[in-house]
């Protein structure tokens, strides 16, 4: 039998093995012992010999993750004898990371960005479906310090469906396995068509006590309305002036997942241009069961609400931009800052805010839209003056990167404010580095980009160094949570050692 042919059919086979129906002897289907010679099969090859295979051509779609790994610069670690087990991903997949990542083509990625998210997907060990028990969730160290959780869970017609970052424990994007369980002879291979990371939820700054500046200007939402997933559903429009749905089914059936889309007009403030507070106000008026809400930022694109559907509609970045939990049956009035947003927004001269929004179950949580109740109830966007900050200085001191490790975090012991819970004090980019980059959870920021004291802490900000240089700076502002900035810029000084 031709060789190359048997190939192609035992990879055929493993990559068969989805989560439609695989019992535990199915998803070892990655070979045929009576056909094949040893090393003619999954098993007797690397992770890098799979992934530098041509797949141009095939049903794989994993031709892009394969330029990923190699510009990445990972096909040697990936082709080590030691065991890994690797989340691999689509061109699906691929996609919506660069688009994460803030970058339109793969090309565009920065090497040392590619390769520090990547790493974040791939840890010592062999994890195979049938390791985990139904309902287990077990959360493991990646190679990059980072981590990945894995969950087994079942339907009526399969009891081995797998999952990435399924965990209450995180705001971004879960992702279910599409092929499961390829086995390779330095360890164990995972499919996905959805892009997911490793991203703790947000701390929740306390509400503003005291003094919150000023003035406040309020905008009401101009356009709000749901869209819908599903072949029945993604091309319809479900304007109304009743409800605003929100379902997620995180996967199980797209069909039912609904999100909410609001866009608000960005007017001139009127006490000048620096903003201390920035938030969307919506009234939420059902809950079935408790649930993260989760928001979104949408894309600059302008959309008709009368005739925008699921495929249409603006696409929005994967990173959430604020969560809150609500309880089973909590209604009312709910607050999100977006202060973060709102001033990059601003900044760069844009005229509105697109906020998609849905949540973290299989159950509804309904908003208010604009034209129920004559607008008693409409979203709106609240931006408040600076007050007088409540923060002290604490330390700035120089960050130190080993050169071959290409990062370092950036933690307190080289960034504190005081005055005010880690919570409630956040940091603002007013400068990128020149030589690396300035990352949140892997995924860059931008110049007004923020993150907390509460980020630094957890470990969620990295330097990450392009190779070229042995000397960088960061300067970012400091601001507490009632909207006041510390009143000078501090710099953080990077060594390359």
């Amino acid at each position: 039998m031709n060789k190359k042919l048997i190939i192609i059919k035992s990879l055929a086979i493993a990559l068969m093995c989805t989560s439609l129906s695989c019992g535990k002897l199915d998803l070892l289907k990655n070979e045929q012992p009576e056909a094949i010679d040893a090393g003619a099969n999954l098993r007797g090859m690397t992770i890098a010999d799979f992934i530098k295979m041509d797949h141009s051509t095939d049903l794989t779609n994993l031709n892009l993750y394969g330029e990923v790994i190699k510009k990445a610069g990972l096909e040697d670690f990936l082709n080590q004898p030691e065991d890994y087990t690797v989340l691999l991903l689509t061109n699906q997949a691929v996609t919506n990371m660069v688009g994460s990542l803030g970058y339109t083509n793969l090309n565009d990625v920065p090497a040392i960005v590619l390769r520090n998210i990547v790493s974040d997907q791939i840890f010592k060990g062999r994890l195979r479906s049938f390791d985990l028990a139904i309902g287990e969730t077990k959360k493991f160290e990646t190679i990059n310090g980072s981590f990945i959780y894995y969950t087994r869970s079942n339907t009526s017609s399969d009891e081995y469906v797998l999952t990435a970052n399924n965990s209450t424990d995180l705001t971004s994007p879960s992702a279910r396995i599409r092929s499961q369980n390829l086995e390779f002879k330095n360890g164990v291979a995972h499919v996905t068509d959805q892009f997911t990371f490793y991203k703790l939820k947000d701390a929740v700054p306390d509400a503003p006590s005291g003094s919150v500046g000023a003035q406040t200007d309020v905008i009401n939402v101009a356009k709000d309305v749901y869209i819908q997933n599903g072949t029945a559903n993604r091309n319809k429009n479900f304007n109304n002036a009743t409800a605003i749905e929100m379902k997620n089914s995180n996967g199980k059936d797209v069909s039912v997942d609904r999100m909410g889309l609001f866009q608000f007009p960005l007017t001139t403030p009127s006490f000048g241009n620096k903003i201390g507070l920035a938030k969307i106000n919506f009234y939420v008026f059902f809950t079935g069961l408790p649930s993260s809400l989760t928001a979104y930022a949408g894309a600059d694109t302008d959309f008709d609400e009368t005739t925008v559907t699921w495929t249409t509609a603006p696409t929005y970045d994967r990173v959430s931009l604020a969560n809150i939990s609500l309880a089973a049956g909590q209604t009312g009035w709910i607050t999100m800052d977006v202060t973060s947003l709102v001033n990059q927004l601003y900044g760069s001269n844009k005229t509105f805010l697109n906020i998609l929004m849905n949540h973290n179950n299989d159950n509804f949580v309904r908003i208010y839209p604009r034209e129920f109740s004559a607008g008693s109830f409409k979203a709106y966007l609240s931006i408040s003056s600076p007050p007088a900050t409540i923060l002290t200085f604490g330390n700035a001191t120089p960050l130190n990167v080993i050169a071959k490790d290409g990062f370092a975090k950036l933690t307190t012991t080289q960034l504190k404010m005081n005055g005010a819970d880690d919570k409630n004090i956040s940091y603002i980019v007013n400068k990128l580095p020149t030589n690396g980059y300035f990352v949140k959870y892997g995924i860059p920021l931008p110049v007004n980009g923020s993150f907390s004291q509460a980020d630094l802490t957890a470990g969620a900000i990295k330097y990450l160094y392009s190779g070229t240089g042995n000397a960088d700076e960061i300067i970012l502002e400091a601001k507490d949570n009632n909207g006041g900035f510390y009143n000078t810029p501090i710099k953080i000084t990077v060594n390359i050692q």
